[in-house]
């Protein structure tokens, strides 16, 4: 008996963690010093974790970040751990979560002992340094890892954006070579950008490029890591490329479970397939925020322009139109989705501008347009503009500036020339 309640809870599982220095996760550190303060940052891949700590955390959803900050002023900070993660584990609480049986106390006493020499001090001294682990939630693709250093009437923060080893987002798919080698049109004229966006498919394509998909309701402008490092910023997870191990993911997820990451059909715009697709998932894939984008052959003032398409998935239904015979049902007003996404940018400080362009056709719920799915989805017509702030720079909410193109509303011109006003 006392064999059979041990087994289940690792009684002959072994503890033998490996020396941190040798654990590869060092030739990926990141670094930035600003302001006399040097911080690096690392995030261990499943294997490496299991390595360092000598237990598979990735099955208890726990992600160890490697810290080293060093401190070459005279002042005094503090890590505020909040900031990696609100809902980090203490080094004890990560160790408890996985321990072996209770017959194997004296292992799992050396287990505390080990997670806590190697979490991380918080405390940082002057012309000193700290180094070690903080234990964050599981995110796969790439981990957004934020530094807030508190000290006597000053705050330090630092940011990072890093690819997790072990994940095949669908954009590494793509021949970015190809598509940054083709000719672009820089608009420099707000008028004449207003018109080519206005000139764009009112929707995405199938595979043979007919029928009509879902809205092309979406444009940022902003270099790759702009889009990306925004979304990240505002909760968003990359897609995972379609495999068969990404497909039974999804197909468990199907019947309950989370799966924040799971693939995407392809729709077409520009003849191809999306270049990349993001997600805001609950904690079922049935009900999600998701969008497509595409590298559009237009840039804005030197800047590239994403053309995209974003709805909300609500649940899920049986129809002969699709493979499997099922498909996400969306929330028919589309626009809702549309500006879900730009409340989470201005909330992640990461909107430069924004306005609207028209271009996706009015429907009404008496007169709705359909998807390839035959689903109705009906819209103002307007296609939503984001100037995305570059370089991870902070744009405070008062400080957002406007497109005065196609404001919805029956004041047209006039609307925008109050616009212009209050923004002076």
């Amino acid at each position: 008996m006392l064999l059979l309640l041990g087994s289940g809870c690792g009684t002959f599982g072994s503890f033998a963690p490996v020396p941190a220095e040798r654990v590869p996760f060092m030739e990926r550190v990141q670094t930035q010093t600003r302001e006399g303060i040097t911080v690096s940052a690392a995030v261990l891949s499943r294997d490496e974790a299991a390595k360092v700590f000598g237990v598979d955390l990735a099955s208890r959803r726990i992600q160890p970040v490697w810290f080293r900050l060093e401190n070459r002023t005279e002042i005094p900070y503090a890590l505020m751990l909040t900031g990696v993660d609100p809902n980090y584990f203490s080094a004890h609480e990560a160790a408890y979560k996985s321990h072996f049986s209770f017959l194997r106390a004296r292992t799992n006493a050396s287990m505390d002992a080990h997670f806590d020499a190697h979490a991380l001090d918080p405390f940082l001294p002057p012309m000193g340094s700290t180094e070690g682990f903080v234990f964050s939630n599981q995110k796969l693709g790439t981990k957004e890892v934020r530094i807030r250093l508190f000290g006597p009437k000053r705050v330090r923060e630092f940011e990072f954006y890093i690819p997790v080893p072990g994940f095949r987002a669908d954009y590494h798919e793509v021949d970015w070579d190809e598509l940054l080698a083709q000719d672009f049109v820089d608009y420099q004229d707000e008028d004449a950008f207003r018109d080519a966006l206005r000139a764009l498919p009112c929707c995405t394509k199938s595979v043979a490029g007919v029928g009509k998909g879902d809205p092309v309701n979406l444009v940022l402008i902003g270099s790759a890591e702009d889009v990306a490092n925004a979304l990240i910023r505002a909760g968003w997870d990359e897609t995972e490329k379609l495999t068969l191990a990404s497909a039974w993911r999804t197909f468990r997820a199907f019947f309950g479970g989370e799966y924040k990451y799971s693939p995407m059909s392809a729709l077409y715009l520009f003849g191809r397939g999306q270049d990349a697709g993001f997600q805001k998932a609950r904690d079922t894939i049935h009900e999600r925020n998701h969008l497509r984008l595409w590298l559009s052959p237009m840039k804005f003032r030197g800047r590239h322009v994403w053309i995209g398409t974003i709805t909300r998935d609500i649940g899920v239904y049986f129809t002969t139109r699709a493979w499997n015979l099922t498909t996400h049902a969306i929330d028919p007003y589309v626009d809702e989705s549309r500006e879900y996404l730009r409340e989470d940018f201005t909330n992640a400080l990461s909107l430069e501008r924004f306005g609207f362009v028209e271009g996706v056709g009015a429907a009404t719920p008496d007169d709705p347009h359909r998807n390839l799915m035959n689903a109705p989805w009906w819209t103002d017509g307007l296609r939503l503009v984001i100037e995305l702030a570059p370089d991870g720079t902070v744009v405070p909410m008062d400080q957002v500036r406007f497109f005065y193109w196609d404001w919805q509303g029956n004041e047209g011109e006039d609307f925008n020339e109050q616009l212009r006003r209050l923004a002076e």
